[in-house]
């Protein structure tokens, strides 16, 4: 068993801040190429759901039109032009229903894709809320290593303070400014809780 040599006990413990910050990068660039997907496949979706709404609202037009003239005819005047028209009538319900059909399951793809691209746009969210938060810690505890060094140089012993010259406040003022640089730890160990 080696005992550790005075440097190696010094030596401050290894931040991960970096790691975990990196981990959240990592997560957030396998994300956004999903949802980049998405966004492109959405688009594709809603293009051919307006396609399929408007080819709907036109044979739900015609349709009607056709309606309106079958109404006018009776079978009696003109047995030929209201063959023709029962057929147009025939074609225009089928063609309705076809194009209700698809704009019902184009819209359902669509809300498909938005639920998954909200769902990654959530979890990017997190990420990036975390890695502030990560950040923001990062920043306190280096502040608190400063001023934990701040108050290390500041608390010299007393035979050190009256070499060369005579300064009977500076104990004093030594004295209030490690309890300020405390109080200021605690405050950021407080802020960053």
């Amino acid at each position: 068993m080696q005992v550790a040599s005075r440097d190696e006990t010094s030596v401050p413990p290894l931040d991960n801040y970096a790691e975990f910050i990196g981990r959240l990068d990592a997560a957030a660039g396998k994300l956004t190429p999903r949802r980049d997907a998405l966004n492109t496949s959405l688009a594709a979706a809603e293009l051919l759901f307006n396609q399929n709404r408007a080819g709907l609202e036109l044979w739900g037009q015609r349709l009607s039109r056709i309606r309106q003239l079958l109404d006018r005819h009776s079978r009696s005047q003109d047995v030929r032009a209201y063959a023709t028209l029962r057929e147009l009538h025939d074609v225009a319900v089928k063609m309705e229903r076809m194009f209700s059909s698809r704009t019902q399951r184009v819209q359902h793809v669509c809300s498909v894709i938005r639920a998954r691209r909200d769902q990654i746009n959530a979890s990017l969210f997190d990420l990036e809320k975390s890695k502030v938060k990560l950040t923001s810690s990062k920043m306190l505890a280096q502040e608190r290593e400063n001023l934990s060094k701040i108050a290390a140089d500041l608390s010299v012993p007393a035979e050190d303070i009256s070499h060369g010259f005579p300064d009977p406040g500076l104990r004093e003022s030594l004295r209030e400014a490690r309890e300020a640089i405390i109080l200021a730890e605690a405050l950021l160990e407080v802020k960053g809780n």
